[in-house]
């Protein structure tokens, strides 16, 4: 029963039998694993792999964000409006036809 079934495996009972050359590989290989996952995680979280130049980057972004903010003013214009208006339609009577035309959700 102590004959192994293939001869180019080892099956060491304890981890001091192992050779010192094996458990080198095992540790420089895990520690390599290690590394490359976090360079890997690092490139994937900095954006290195945008191909846009920081520069370039900057200057459109300032424009969308300019864009963005003024589409956001003119969205946050209609709901305050909205609101007011719902807030009125509550104070009366909300089941005149007026005030139900005010409560239902509009179509864009």
């Amino acid at each position: 029963m102590n004959r192994q079934e293939q001869e180019q495996f080892t099956v060491y009972a304890a981890e001091t039998a192992i050779p010192r050359y094996q458990r080198a590989w095992v540790w420089g290989l895990a520690a390599l694993a290690i590394l490359l996952c976090g360079l890997a995680a690092g490139w994937l979280m900095g954006g290195a792999g945008s191909s846009i130049p920081v520069g370039a980057r900057s200057g459109v972004g300032a424009v969308d964000g300019a864009a963005l903010l003024a589409r956001r003013e003119a969205v946050n214009g209609e709901l305050r409006g909205r609101i007011a208006r719902l807030e009125e339609v509550l104070r009366g009577d909300v089941c005149a036809p007026a005030a139900l035309e005010a409560l239902q959700p509009t179509s864009r």
